[in-house]
């Protein structure tokens, strides 16, 4: 298990930098559907088929933050304010995004969606698209909120009434996740897609996170230098995972196992790595701090971008797009951050960036 010396700047820049690497990867993957690149483009093309892997990355990190998290406040007291900074980290940007979408929504498409906005606002994305389709479930990219948020009710909830559980829970969620998903796919005929959503299907990549952080799998970070061998295996999957994607169902099976274990302990190595973070890491720790910003508003910047591209006929392409994307959201998030987010969480009691937050 981690010891209390984890809240450091330089581990949680450590941290950071994955949800950098994540938040990129689904902003690539988002921009090469608006802006496709070419076929002789070859990292374009394999971003746009593992890009949604980053979401992936959030989960395992968001597990590991919320085990290590849990294992220090077992008491009543302390889970309540567990909850109290999860909703001020979460929701009051949750909703400025949503009402941001129902009104470009109204703006734009004469307000179709709207009908239907109180499926996301209640974070009830991933259990509904599904079974309504994304005709009737619209901002879908919150359904990685809909995981994330199921997990952090349930694990609060169990560490509150019996910490002694809490260890034997997640294991149960990790093994019954992945019979469930071979139910869905080849009994109730679900496709990859549609059970990478599912909330109850997905809960085991954050169980594997919050596993490692209690120790679970500390005999296999006893390797020689397990954060770059597990960085190797989660970046290995990712590479691996662009040609099983042609495979289905593996990876809305298997394959969401595979990667959710190598990402847990890729997360847990990196958390027990001492010394100064590089110039490079500090980079992508600043990114890393507002990618939850960056995830519920990037789709916005990307469509703006794409009105643009087509009104003055700029031809913009994959990576100019790509980029733009990155740096607007980017430098949104920061104000955001400093004038919105960053004064929430202080009111909640965190002490700034100096404590791990769980979303992406």
């Amino acid at each position: 298990m981690l010891s209390s010396q984890f809240s450091t700047a330089q581990r949680l820049n450590r941290l950071d930098s994955i949800r950098a690497l994540g938040v990129l990867l689904v902003i690539a993957y988002h921009t090469s559907y608006r802006f496709e690149p070419p076929q002789s483009d070859i990292v374009g093309r394999f971003l746009r088929v593992t890009g949604w892997m980053g979401v992936d990355l959030f989960f395992a990190l968001s597990g590991f933050l919320v085990g290590m998290i849990l294992s220090k406040e077992k008491n009543r007291s302390d889970i309540a304010m567990f909850f109290r900074k999860r909703f001020f980290r979460i929701v009051p940007i949750f909703v400025v995004a949503v009402a941001v979408f129902g009104l470009g929504d109204w703006l734009v498409a004469g307000g179709e969606n709207l009908a239907n906005i109180w499926k996301p606002f209640l974070f009830l994305t991933g259990y509904m698209l599904p079974f309504q389709g994304e005709a009737l479930v619209p901002y879908t990219i919150t359904w990685s909120l809909s995981v994330e948020v199921t997990a952090y009710i349930l694990l609060g909830l169990l560490a509150w009434k019996s910490w002694d559980r809490f260890k034997i829970t997640l294991i149960a969620i990790v093994v019954l996740s992945l019979p469930l998903r071979m139910w869905l796919a080849f009994v109730a005929g679900w496709e990859d897609h549609m059970i990478g959503l599912f909330p109850p299907a997905r809960l085991d990549a954050i169980a594997l996170g919050a596993l490692a952080a209690i120790g679970t799998f500390d005999r296999l970070l006893q390797i020689r230098r397990p954060a770059l061998v597990y960085g190797a295996a989660t970046i290995a999957t990712i590479i691996l995972f662009r040609f099983a994607a042609w495979y289905p169902p593996f990876i809305g099976t298997v394959g969401y196992l595979i990667f959710g274990l190598a990402a847990a302990l890729w997360v847990a190595a990196l958390a027990r790595v001492t010394g100064e973070s590089g110039w490079f890491v500090k980079g992508a720790a600043s990114v890393g701090l507002v990618s939850y910003f960056m995830y519920l508003f990037h789709l916005f910047f990307i469509e703006a971008l794409l009105v643009v591209d087509t009104q003055f006929s700029l031809s913009l392409g994959f990576w100019p797009a790509f980029i733009a994307a990155s740096v607007l959201t980017y430098v949104a998030g920061l104000a955001s951050w400093r004038w919105f987010e960053s004064p929430l969480n202080d009111f909640a009691g965190q002490q700034g960036r100096q404590q791990p937050s769980l979303v992406p």
